[in-house]
């Protein structure tokens, strides 16, 4: 490589992001973590880069301080991130046939997402056998508490990651229906937590009927949701048990596939 090509790579560096890459690097090989002096002397850097680095990394959720220890540790959030980016692909792989089975079944829209942030993600979809049917496009981005894709995966998180998430999700109130209390949305987290599936009783766009359930891995981690949506009038309330369980005994079939051998 020449030099030219050296200083051109050199000068796009920027020191604190480097050094926030660094303290991350360094905390992934400390699983119980460590305090800001140690940090400071294990990478030398000096204090106050240090205390605004990490103070950063904690205020956007990717490093965590128990105030009793003093001990600064990686969050979940990094575990989310690796979850949403590197197994995508290998989820919709281990997917899409039992997707198109669901589909089969009911004969609704199956889609398939995921949770990144305070958002969540469609990964894949299986279109309706019907001529008036919902289509999202991949990528499209779903609001949590008024999804059933995200209240699958909600309700079956760690309960202080669960927490994380839930501090920092808007409410804000699409339909009639929608959810826009924190405490009646934990209610409601709990709920399908018991039941095994979410609704979304046109909570998200009015008139549209949602059913879904959590995908969990091998280490019973909450990967993804898969759900059905509908008009409501093909997808009544009184539909809303049996179908529900249908779609968590497909949910199921794929956590089995990715190794999930129950609680």
């Amino acid at each position: 490589m020449s030099k030219a090509n050296v200083d051109s790579k050199a000068s796009y560096n920027v020191p604190n992001l480097e050094r926030g890459l660094l303290v991350m690097e360094l905390l992934a090989t400390y699983k119980q973590g460590l305090t800001l002096a140690e940090i400071i002397e294990k990478l030398d850097i000096s204090k106050s880069s240090a205390f605004r680095i990490v103070s950063t990394l904690i205020f956007k959720n990717y490093l965590q301080k128990n105030e009793t220890t003093k001990k600064i540790t990686l969050s979940r959030k990094l575990l989310t991130l690796g979850i949403s980016s590197m197994n995508e692909q290998s989820i919709v792989e281990m997917s899409i046939d039992v997707m198109r089975a669901l589909r089969d079944e009911l004969k609704e829209s199956v889609m398939l997402g995921v949770i990144l942030g305070v958002k969540g993600t469609i990964l894949e979809q299986v279109s309706s056998s019907y001529p008036v049917k919902l289509f999202v496009e991949q990528g499209t981005q779903f609001s949590l508490h008024s999804s059933v894709g995200g209240k699958s995966i909600l309700a079956n998180l760690p309960k202080e990651e669960a927490t994380t998430i839930l501090k920092a999700m808007p409410f804000t109130k699409f339909t009639d229906n929608t959810i826009v209390s924190k405490v009646e949305f934990k209610e409601q987290l709990k709920k399908v937590k018991e039941i095994g599936y979410a609704i979304d009783n046109g909570e998200d766009i009015q008139g549209i009927h949602c059913l879904g359930a959590p995908i969990f891995n091998e280490y019973g981690y909450p990967v993804a949701a898969l759900w059905i949506t509908a008009p409501h009038g093909r997808l009544p309330h009184n539909e809303f048990e049996a179908k529900g369980k249908t779609v968590a005994k497909y949910a199921l079939e794929i956590s089995t596939k990715l190794g999930y051998l129950g609680q």
